[in-house]
């Protein structure tokens, strides 16, 4: 900024008006400071405590269930009816379960 618009911002500022406080701000201050909780120190052992409380997993037979469905659901997308395309000796994850055997 230019000398000029700082002396400017400087006179606007001091002649701003400014509302005196209330009366009783302080004491509303004081109040409101007794009304919330104050923190206390914890150990490691109650803090990891309180993280897990905090951050608890979901009922097993839920996780189960939806990793099975997931599973059907992946497994059924690719087709198992194509057989694998032979791309110059590259051989892809499910290339053995189209191996082309005699049967014993």
């Amino acid at each position: 900024m230019s000398e000029m618009s700082d002396e400017k911002l400087e006179r606007m500022l001091r002649e701003r008006r400014v509302a005196p406080p209330s009366a009783n701000l302080a004491e509303r201050i004081i109040l409101k400071a007794q009304a919330i909780p104050q923190s206390e120190a914890l150990s490691l052992g109650q803090s990891i405590r309180r993280l897990f409380t905090e951050f608890h997993l979901p009922k097993p037979a839920y996780v189960v269930t939806g990793t099975l469905i997931l599973g059907l659901v992946l497994g059924f997308s690719d087709p198992f009816a194509q057989a694998p395309v032979d791309r110059g000796g590259s051989t892809s994850a499910q290339a053995f379960l189209y191996a082309e055997e005699d049967a014993l």
